[in-house]
């Protein structure tokens, strides 16, 4: 029986379902939450009660009538050199146009149109790719949906797959999903001791081939500000918290 449902949502997927798959459109996110802005989360490991600083991660969002450009950068505790991902996508659509990354591990970059284009260059395992892809599916690049989760219409019991663009030589490449599995609300206490009411929402996605890893998002319900971002990645758990001006974490 397990065989033949599996076998039924093959033949289901293939001939349309992944159409219900959120794709780059005009109406598929809320404008209103896009702005420009530069914040700061601290990175951590968790090992039972104890708190191991990893890093810290600066993301400048930056808008304009026609482009948004999301830069990543990342300091590792202990790394020579920063890491660095930048995003460039169409504002009106969200549909991908570039997207590069630099790190100590692996250089890319990759260019979004009819046909995908650019290189990948691991220089642990000293190998480099060139990017020749095309896909009859429409997508958001990958490094851009953990911040298309905070523009959502998100709402208690809000669920929504993603159809997400990943180029992995490692891993899976092309066209696959992320996953908004749950929303509900909660309350976030900031380190100035203010509750502010936000939205828990948990995502996973197909990057990973471990069913168990998952993230947890703290979204504010007001402004879409992220304070806290929770990570489960193979029998691990890291938390982000947002930085506040002047304040210390605790």
């Amino acid at each position: 029986m397990k065989s033949t449902i599996t076998a039924i949502l093959i033949i289901i997927t293939n001939t349309g379902i992944a159409q219900l798959s959120l794709i780059p459109n005009k109406n598929s996110f809320e404008k209103k939450w896009i702005k420009t802005e530069t914040y700061e989360m601290q990175w951590f490991a968790l090992k039972d009660t104890t708190r191991i600083e990893i890093g810290v991660v600066s993301t400048h969002i930056q808008s304009d009538k026609k482009y948004i450009s999301i830069v990543t950068e990342v300091k590792m505790k202990n790394a020579k050199a920063p890491w660095f991902d930048t995003t460039i996508a169409n504002r009106r659509t969200l549909k991908p146009i570039r997207h590069s990354s630099y790190n100590s591990q692996r250089d890319m970059a990759i260019n979004f149109d009819k046909i995908i284009t650019g290189f990948y260059h691991d220089k642990i395992k000293q190998q480099h790719y060139f990017i020749n892809d095309t896909t009859s599916a429409a997508y958001f690049d990958s490094n851009l949906y953990p911040a298309l989760i905070t523009w959502l219409p998100l709402k208690e019991g809000y669920k929504q797959d993603i159809s997400i663009y990943d180029y992995n030589p490692s891993g899976k490449t092309g066209v696959i999903r992320a996953f908004v599995k749950n929303v509900t609300s909660g309350t976030y206490l900031t380190n100035s001791s203010v509750i502010m009411h936000v939205w828990i929402v948990t995502v996973s996605d197909e990057i990973s081939s471990n069913e168990n890893n998952f993230m947890t998002y703290y979204i504010d319900k007001n402004d879409r500000k992220l304070w806290k971002q929770e990570i489960h990645v193979e029998g691990r758990r890291m938390v982000m918290l947002r930085k506040e001006e002047g304040k210390q974490l605790r």
